[in-house]
């Protein structure tokens, strides 16, 4: 190094552009995926950036995506960090996307446009709002707030996945193009993960782009992110996959000759050594020249007025192959306030706020804004927006984590989280501070803690629960939640009994909607057994029974709701009659007499929480009885209706007017003017009682059996599409389902549409549900696509093209399933129908023979009328065929002749052409 007095301890200052030595290759291709995104109509596209920890893959990625920042094109970033939750990263990147939106009060006609297409996509108030509270604010949505009162329980484990595939779905367009940038994908949750295969998945959602980067080196066949490309990959959604590795000698040697302004060739034995030590590793390179600088390995000599090394001294210099280690060992020869300061921050997260960090360190010596500044000349931390900072790298993080000895890590963070508690207003708690301490002071939990600390802990454990429950983050929930309640006492139901009961009430609401079913049996039965008054278990049993039809116990959810309505004083017997149907209704019609629409819509709200519970606990009853007993399922529906009309109006009231509308179908009610009133009342209450989230629920059973006893069937099509988006919003799959069933059938059966446009939207629809792993909403949805191929002449078998398995084998699961009667009633209509138009009639007299006692009654679908229609075809063909059972046969006929004749008095248009018909056979 020559004479040390005249050497410059000049800092070494490192170009911004080394960190894209060796990467044009990998940067030409993400500008690529940039513009492709711009420029696409089709479906949304998807790159992958995969490499080692600080190869630069987050640096490439910033450096093009700085190109493209302003209105032609809408940049969502997010990234993971593995001391931070997964859940929340999205919906916090969305929240600030839209804050910003506000703050900028740009009234362009893009973002009005964007407005729109989200008013038209959400029409009510849900948790999306929670979720996203700026959402709300940017739409200025007074009009969106709503005043219903409250359902039990209710909420879907993947609601939020679908409202935010819908909502992303809605802001992309061409004139705002979207590339959703998600950073160390292999820290993402599940959920993420989901969301993913949803949004590329989707042929509805165009102009838009997943940009996601992770480590090659933690992502194994065994990591759910591989699972999901390959699933990708499978599904032919276009997906590209662009490799950082480090980079070879050669670029080492540029960055250093750059830097040091020096021939290549003078620098090529220090860049040899440089890169043999840091293997090629972008980060590594970095911090190692900056830290020989430090150590005066390499300074600039006035001398020889040049950068000058030390090259013997840098050889033998023993160096972790680990960036992290590495770092650790520098930040351990700082202060030891800095150090603590570093440490704090690190438990803080990839983003910490200096209020807050100011707030966990007890050292009246420590000052934050001279940490900061010490953090920002290392190189450590970078300013991210007003008092908000990030690591420069989340390996430096890791760095200032790996300070804190193993042994005391525990003991640290219950420390900090608690200094933090002590140092907060009830404000920053509510807003800012609650997740730092209750995510800290958790770590702490198997510390000794005494009787109130361990109280206190498990009621911030609760508040965090219930946050993360109103913002749909179930699983963050569910661990809150059951970190509670181990720290319960053992006789908390007798001395805290409110915090016992409040966390198990919110923990199996978690549990449940998490799909963590094991943990939800375990902790059901304390609240069931211990609760002080019957009150206190309805949210427990309202759960349970979820939990229970969920699992496939639709008997014993049956059973419980039952056994919870009588202790509601709504009692019904489970063997009930025809004879006690037709009692029940004609009350119902005593009631409803001489009341006009309006007349009903002006009853008072239903404001009693015990009538709240008994008509919750009604619907949920109605959805366990629909497939097990149909006698049962119509009495619910009349005791929901007398309900409301004796003790006012709720929401679950406009589900219960088009059950009841719907139920005047049957043919032993049959009052067809009475049913379309019911219907047309059902529809205004969605309005009148802030009932949207009942929406897709009236639809389905106005536009699928009460409209066309009135109104042409072919109008009912984009009404049960319109019921489906609802529905599909709301992540209420079995709504969706049959949505999709009636609009099938309305298109293919009731000639509502061309067969290859419903063929299209059919088989769109039914890979979305296999890409939401909704199988057998999709095993409902292939019967009718078979069919409609099949009548169009396309010789495919779709059951192998979905499920890899043949039509026949199909049939035959199906046929031998227990349950599914729903199903097996419309694979035999389907192939039904199909054998009638082949001309096949023996087989479709089979197919009748199989299941014909379900072919005249029950609430009148369009595939009860399908039924009816074919039932009197086969009925008089078979009759002139054979010589015997020739009466059983013509008896058939005429039964279906004489429905279709008493449907035709109401509404010629849709069931004239067929009476012609069974009148000419």
């Amino acid at each position: 190094l020559g004479d040390e007095s005249s050497i410059v301890h000049r800092s070494l200052q490192l170009g911004v552009d080394i960190k894209f030595y060796g990467r044009q290759v990998q940067l030409t291709m993400i500008q690529h995926f940039f513009e492709t995104v711009i420029r696409n109509e089709s479906c949304p596209l998807m790159s992958v950036v995969s490499g080692c920890p600080g190869a630069g893959k987050s640096t490439s990625v910033n450096e093009v995506k700085s190109r493209f920042r302003g209105e032609d094109l809408l940049l969502i970033e997010v990234k993971f960090n593995k001391f931070s939750r997964p859940d929340s990263v999205l919906t916090s990147a969305l929240n600030s996307i839209f804050a910003n939106m506000v703050a900028t009060s740009n009234a362009s006609n893009a973002l009005q446009s964007m407005k729109q297409r989200i008013c038209d996509a959400f029409e009510y108030e849900n948790e999306l709002y929670d979720a996203i509270p700026q959402l709300l604010v940017f739409l200025q949505g007074g009009s969106f707030v709503s005043n219903s009162p409250p359902i039990f329980g209710g909420k879907k484990s993947n609601q939020l996945e679908f409202m935010l595939c819908r909502l992303i779905g809605a802001i992309a367009s061409d004139e705002i193009p979207v590339v959703l940038y998600l950073d160390d994908l292999q820290w993402a949750d599940q959920a993420t993960l989901d969301l993913i295969g949803m949004l590329m998945l989707d042929p509805s959602i165009t102009y838009f782009g997943i940009l996601g980067c992770y480590r090659d080196n933690e992502v194994d066949k065994r990591h759910p992110l591989f699972g999901l490309l390959e699933a990708i990959r499978l599904n032919g959604a276009p997906l590209a996959s662009i490799h950082v590795g480090p980079i070879e000698r050669e670029c080492v040697n540029s960055i250093v000759s750059d830097t040091l302004c020096l021939p290549p060739s003078l620098c090529l034995p220090l860049s040899t050594v440089v890169h043999r030590k840091t293997g090629g590793v972008i980060l590594f390179v970095i911090r190692f020249l900056k830290t020989l600088n430090k150590e005066g390995s390499l300074v600039y000599s006035m001398t020889s007025r040049r950068w000058t090394w030390d090259l013997e001294k840098i050889k033998s210099k023993r160096v972790s192959k680990d960036v992290v280690v590495h770092t650790t060992l520098q930040m351990n020869s700082l202060p030891k306030l800095v150090q603590i300061g570093f440490m704090s921050a690190a438990c803080l997260g990839s983003n910490f706020n200096a209020s807050i960090l100011g707030k966990t360190i007890e050292d009246e010596e420590f000052d934050v804004c001279s940490f900061l500044e010490i953090g920002k000349d290392g190189g450590y931390i970078e300013e991210s927006g007003l008092g908000s900072f990030s690591w420069t790298h989340d390996q430096i993080q890791q760095a200032a984590y790996d300070l804190i000895p193993p042994t005391q890590r525990e003991s640290f963070h219950y420390q900090l989280g608690q200094m933090l508690l002590e140092n907060s207003t009830n404000c920053e708690m509510k807003r800012d501070a609650l997740f730092f301490i209750v995510d800290n002071m958790n770590k702490g939990v198997d510390l000794k803690l005494d009787r109130n600390q361990k109280t206190q802990l498990a009621g911030l454990n609760l508040q965090a629960g219930n946050i993360a429950i109103s913002t749909s983050r179930f699983h963050a929930a569910a661990e809150y939640l059951q970190t509670g309640i181990s720290l319960l006492i053992k006789d908390s139901w007798i001395q805290q009994y409110d915090l016992t009961i409040q966390l198990y009430d919110a923990a199996l609401e978690a549990f449940y909607t998490a799909g963590q079913f094991s943990k939800f049996d375990a902790a059901v039965k304390q609240p069931l057994t211990h609760a002080m008054c019957f009150e206190d278990k309805l949210n427990s049993y309202h759960n349970l029974v979820r939990y229970l039809t969920a699992s496939g116990k639709s008997e014993e959810a049956l059973e419980t709701c039952l056994s919870v309505l009588k202790k509601l004083g709504e009692e019904i017997a489970p063997n009930a009659d025809i004879k006690s149907l037709l009692a029940e209704a004609s009350c119902v019609k005593q009631m409803i007499r001489n009341s006009s629409i309006d007349d009903m819509l002006d009853l008072p709200k239903l404001k009693d929480s015990h009538k709240i519970a008994k008509i919750s606990f009604l619907s949920t009853a109605i959805r366990c009885s629909f497939e097990m007993n149909q006698v049962l399922f119509a009495i619910i529906i009349c005791r929901m209706v007398k309900l409301s009309l004796q003790h006012g109006l709720h929401s679950i009231s406009a589900d219960a007017f088009s059950l009841y509308g719907a139920l005047l179908t049957c043919p032993i009610i049959s009052d067809f003017d009475e049913s379309y009133e019911m219907g047309r009342l059902a529809l205004r209450a969605i309005d009148t009682l802030d009932a949207f989230m009942m929406k897709q629920q009236v639809f389905l059973f106005f536009y699928g059996s009460i409209a066309h006893c009135k109104d042409p069937l072919q109008a009912s099509a984009p009404k049960l599409l319109e019921g489906y988006e609802a529905a599909f919003a709301l992540g209420d799959m079995e709504s969706v389902t049959a949505h999709l069933q009636l609009y099938a059938g309305v298109a293919v059966w009731g000639c509502g549409e061309k067969l290859t446009k419903a063929e299209e939207i059919v088989r769109i629809h039914a890979k979305r549900m296999l890409q939401h792993k909704q199988v057998v909403s999709c095993k409902n949805i292939l019967i009718h696509l078979q069919q409609a191929t099949e009548l169009i002449g396309l010789h495919e078998d779709v059951y192998s093209t979905f499920l890899n398995i043949s039509e026949e084998e199909f049939f035959r699961q199906e046929m031998n399933c227990r349950g599914a009667h729903t199903m097996k009633l419309i694979l035999h209509t389907c192939r039904m129908y199909l054998a009638v138009m082949r001309g096949n009639m023996e087989l479709a007299a089979r197919e009748y023979e199989s299941n014909g006692a379900e072919y005249q009654g029950g609430i009148r679908f369009i595939g009860t009328i399908t039924r009816v229609f074919l039932a009197g075809l086969v009925g008089f063909f078979v009759a002139r065929k054979q010589t015997s059972d020739v009466e059983k046969w013509i008896h058939v006929g005429v039964r279906s002749m004489d429905t279709m004749k008493s449907w035709t008095e109401d509404s010629s248009w849709n069931y004239e052409h067929r009476l012609f018909l069974l009148e000419a056979e």
